[in-house]
């Protein structure tokens, strides 16, 4: 396979990058069932495009059929609509929303634009079946593009102007240019939404600066103190931006139409510096960096020191030189319960309103002819045109822990529904949270007993085939040690263990997925950039770096194992892993198409013809 075999390009239905060679380019009046394609009555007034071809065109009557109109726009109003529309990312040929990257115009003799547009494979397939593509602005999938008012905002200036806020505990791994900057990303824990405090600022923004600093905690490890300077790279929050996005957001955004934009607020956030409430860099009491050491015991002990402290120094009235030295406990001003992620088609575009400025092309949304699976749905998302999705620091976890907790709820549900369950939940029913807390206390000291007590067998038992089916999840690796130990018993010991682990920094097939304009036939080095600004655009842009990961992985595996150059193979095994910087390898064992038994081969390895044969062959490979 070619390196130029891996360009991409975007579709003009749907905005989803792909490869080339799965996009067919064709005229617009060659669209098959293209009257399907017809923006939806509730989006032609939010869609600034299709408002302005209406206020153009409000005395022409167009037939979306006609093959000269779709094939050539010409004319002046056209031309005006088409000079009004070069700042935005998409269209709109007679109510039609296409995308620009995906549109390709050329010029013929009489100055008439004729017009093609790329079509991906799901697209193409879903008109020619007379059936709405599921991802086109058809089937109100549409998010618009992100306004400057929104655009470049920090982690706190996101946060004051958000209606939905997630718990989340999201760490930068190790980087060996010591940058953050540099580093990827990597969550600990479990992503959980909550709705602001509905007594305090559920119609009120932005958040108070004291409740922002109450539940924004970023903790710095190193061997001093960060200067003022890269605090402002993260923590900075400006006034005026603050106050731009959210007067935006009222207007444009339907969840922000009540809010009311508190002046008292926005007149107490800094102009343009870190707010002086999150400055002050306190050492924390508790601190474990691998997240392993600290039990829940050391935390709530914690809690308590420091509520008898607070107790102590209010009681003598004395001044607080002794907090400064510790931790203070933050009251996170949030709803009590966690937002419902069931279809709740409002709960992502009140987490992100910087991804989803509109308020539309929500996930699991009811009201779409062409129903949308979640993961589905999720995976256009990260494939999206514009890679805000797959560039913004929190959503990718966010989407991924639901996905987790979606399919730890389905295969529990499966297993209460069976009808052996019935005798375990008459053992679960009689288990106390007393109980369960010293099982888990001996289970961490590692004294635990599998025949302590027969309710906790059952209950470990049961959480270990849910959790085999989650993603990411200790018991999943479990699952599939399982896998392998099944295929030894059927096929006979591996024959060889091999370790691919790919260079995604230096390597330009990375870079170009990520957005870096690369021509992948003609690479010249000075256009690769520095080691620094490759990790730099590696870091942040993971679903880019996972893409490079699964076609090289792929190739590899066609040429090395299905393409015989290891010789013939009857099975393998492959599980892929984290580093400790977030790159991607894979553990692969490999089934050799022979008879020896390894009692065999070690009698065979004596003689020195075939240990002469042995060596020779595992050179050539």
């Amino acid at each position: 396979m070619s390196m130029g075999s891996l360009a991409e390009g975007i579709c003009g239905i749907c905005n989803i990058r792909c490869y080339q060679r799965d996009l067919r380019r064709v005229p617009l009046n060659k669209i098959p069932s293209i009257e399907l394609l017809k923006t939806p009555e509730d989006l032609c007034s939010v869609i600034p495009c299709i408002q302005r071809t209406q206020n153009l065109h409000s005395n022409e009557k167009h037939n979306i059929n006609n093959d000269v109109d779709l094939a050539m726009v010409e004319g002046e109003a056209d031309s005006e609509v088409q000079s009004s529309m070069n700042n935005l990312s998409f269209t709109s040929i007679k109510d039609v929303v296409f995308y620009e990257r995906g549109l390709h115009r050329s010029l013929d003799k009489k100055k008439r634009y004729f017009i093609h547009c790329d079509i991906c494979m799901e697209c193409w397939s879903a008109l020619t079946k007379e059936k709405i593509p599921k991802f086109s602005v058809a089937n109100k999938i549409w998010m618009g593009d992100v306004p400057k008012e929104l655009q470049g905002l920090t982690i706190p200036e996101q946060r004051l102007i958000a209606v939905y806020r997630h718990n989340s505990c999201i760490v930068k791994l190790h980087s060996s240019f010591h940058s953050a900057a540099t580093a990827q990303s990597a969550i600990k824990g479990n992503c959980i939404s909550f709705p602001q405090d509905v007594v305090n600022i559920a119609a009120t923004l932005p958040l108070e600066l004291e409740d922002l600093c109450d539940s924004l905690k970023i903790i710095f490890v190193g061997c001093r103190t960060p200067e003022r300077n890269q605090l402002k790279n993260i923590l900075t929050v400006r006034k005026k931006k603050v106050l731009n996005a959210l007067q935006w957001l009222r207007q444009n955004n339907p969840l922000y139409r009540n809010v009311v934009i508190n002046q008292s607020i926005i007149d107490k956030l800094p102009d343009d510096d870190v707010p002086e409430s999150i400055v002050p860099l306190i050492p924390s009491a508790v601190l474990d960096v691998n997240g392993t050491n600290i039990s829940s015991d050391d935390v709530a002990e914690h809690l308590l020191d420091r509520m008898k402290l607070q107790t102590a120094e209010q009681t003598r009235g004395l001044a607080s030189e002794r907090s400064i030295q510790k931790d203070t406990v933050y009251m996170i001003p949030r709803g009590n319960r966690p937002v419902n992620e069931y279809s709740n088609p409002n709960l992502l575009l009140g987490i992100f309103p910087t991804l989803f400025p509109y308020g539309c092309g929500s996930i699991e949304d009811g009201s779409r002819p062409v129903k949308i699976d979640f993961r589905e749905h999720l995976r256009y998302l990260l494939s999206f045109g514009d890679r805000r999705f797959e560039e913004h620091y929190s959503f990718i976890f966010v989407v991924f822990n639901i996905l987790q907790r979606r399919t730890a709820c389905f295969h529990a549900h499966l297993m209460t529904s069976r009808p052996y369950f019935q005798q375990s939940a008459q053992l679960l029913e009689s288990l106390s949270s007393a109980d369960i807390a010293t099982a888990l206390v001996n289970i961490s000291k590692g004294t635990y007993s599998s025949i302590a007590d027969q309710r906790i067998n059952t209950l470990m038992k049961h959480i270990r085939v849910v959790g085999g089916h989650v993603m990411g999840s200790s018991h999943s690796r479990s699952a599939l040690r399982t896998k392998i130990h099944s295929l030894c018993f059927n096929v006979g010991l591996p024959s060889l263990f091999v370790t691919i682990n790919p260079a995604d920094i230096h390597s330009p097939v990375a870079l170009y997925f990520a957005g870096v304009d690369l021509d992948l036939d003609k690479i010249l080095p000075e256009t690769l950039g520095t080691s620094y600004e490759r990790a730099k655009t590696i870091a942040t842009h993971p679903v880019a770096t996972a893409k490079f990961f699964n076609c090289l992985i792929k190739s590899i595996l066609k040429s090395l194992v299905l393409g015989g150059i290891l010789g013939p193979t009857k099975a393998y095994f492959g599980t892929v892993e984290s580093q400790g910087r977030g790159s991607l390898h894979l553990h692969l064992l490999i089934w050799l198409n022979h008879d020896f038994t390894p009692t065999q081969l070690k009698q065979q390895i004596q003689n020195e013809d075939f240990r002469q044969k042995l060596l020779t062959y595992l050179e050539d490979i």
